[in-house]
């Protein structure tokens, strides 16, 4: 807990009337990934969720600090999953749409990763900067793009703007919602834009999260999830107005905004965001009916899974994508349990730990050898079923798929 900050005010809208709508105990954070045959243990800390009823957006009321949660030794990489480039194609063509042709623009892309984003906006035509504070920078390099190892920070934007007086487009893609000090970010961004730049924010969005139960994103990395309110709140923080809203199926279901000086464009896109903004009033009711179904869930899963493992032993599972951290926790599963995680050839989450176990990562080679004579594979990646099922269906598997959320 000493090592966390604390909130005791939305820092959307500035409301110091939260309300607490979760806590989920305990967990460590979900890259804290120990090498297998180590005997070192992962430090927790507590996800708490407080919800402002002002600007309907979810805070972690400890937040821990960002040189833990994103070191050099980061493991994800956007290019591992199939959803996620999808996604991105996606938010290419919404921003072309919106913008006509990207030929000569500048494109900034915060949290950049492995510059997966970057190569799909480079093959438009645009030029391509990228800011990512790990190490999967490196992977990022020699494809044309500018990139730099760090934060974004007043000094990194005033850096930016040496080289590119200019910037048109900002992306943040899942990424708005990992960055701490909101606050400090509008600053930065103050910088960074001039009356013609568009900021386009993809990011989980709290009415999916809420209606399809998917508590699992509440982990560290995300110290806010954002609301469509939230985000009228934080353009008009820029002196800025949301111009187009979409709602993607990406991660099981996201919000992408683009925020400019020009409001809506049509009647439509007024109409639906009225109704998404009068829907988002119910949310606090909706926070409770996720408490109660993460007991039910609980109960139900941990007996469906101890039933499997009494029958035919030890269980595998098949991808760890981080929020899976919280899943695995909350249903105190171990090697007795699971006896491995298969994840993609070259992820390097291989070679690890599952977060607070002696749970393996292993690649799926190994998983593809005998794949036909497993009877069931728990899917960790339950948020994206049918990537998961079709992979493993492609590669032989005709036994049971059971998701770790249902």
């Amino acid at each position: 807990m000493s090592f966390c900050f604390e909130i005791n005010k939305c820092e959307v809208c500035g409301s110091t009337d939260l309300t607490q709508v979760l806590d989920l105990g305990s967990h460590p954070m979900c890259d804290d990934l120990i090498p297998i045959g180590s005997t070192d243990e992962c430090q927790t800390f507590p996800i708490n969720i407080l919800y402002c009823k002002q600007c309907n957006t979810a805070h972690q009321k400890y937040q821990v600090p960002k040189l833990k949660l994103f070191p050099q030794t980061y493991h994800y990489r956007s290019r591992f999953t199939a959803d996620v480039l999808s996604g991105m194609d996606a938010l290419v063509d919404s921003v072309q749409t919106n913008l006509g042709s990207l030929s000569g623009l500048t494109v900034l892309d915060v949290g950049c990763n492995d510059g997966s984003l970057l190569d799909k906006f480079s093959k438009k035509g645009a030029t391509t900067i990228g800011v990512e504070p790990t190490g999967a920078y490196a992977d990022a390099g020699g494809r044309g793009h500018i990139i730099l190892n760090d934060f974004l920070s007043e000094a990194t934007a005033r850096k930016i703007l040496c080289a590119h007086p200019r910037i048109d487009v900002i992306t943040f893609t899942n990424v708005f919602a990992h960055i701490e000090n909101l606050p400090e970010l509008l600053k930065v961004l103050s910088v960074l834009i001039s009356d013609k730049t568009i900021l386009v924010i993809e990011n989980h969005y709290l009415g999916s999260v809420l209606e399809k139960n998917q508590f699992d994103t509440f982990y560290h990395e995300h110290p806010r999830t954002y609301s469509l309110n939230s985000f009228i709140h934080i353009a008009r923080e820029l002196g800025r107005q949301v111009n187009a809203v979409e709602f993607p199926k990406r991660y099981g279901g996201n919000v992408r905004v683009i925020i400019g000086k020009d409001g809506l464009s049509s009647p439509e896109a007024t109409s639906l965001l009225n109704k998404t903004l009068e829907r988002e009033q119910g949310y606090l009711n909706q926070f409770n009916q996720m408490d109660s179904f993460i007991s039910c869930w609980q109960k139900s899963k941990k007996n469906q899974l101890e039933k499997l493992v009494r029958k035919n032993g030890r269980l595998i599972a098949k991808a760890f994508p981080g929020r899976a951290a919280i899943l695995i926790k909350l249903l105190d599963l171990d090697s007795n349990e699971l006896e491995c995680v298969y994840e993609k050839p070259k992820s390097l989450k291989i070679g690890y730990y599952l977060p607070g176990t002696r749970i393996p990562i292993h690649s799926d080679e190994g998983l593809f050898k005998n794949i036909n004579k497993q009877k069931n594979i728990v899917n960790l990646a339950w948020h994206i079923p049918l990537e998961i099922n079709n992979y493993l269906r492609e590669n032989g598997f005709c036994g049971n798929l059971i998701n770790i959320i249902d």
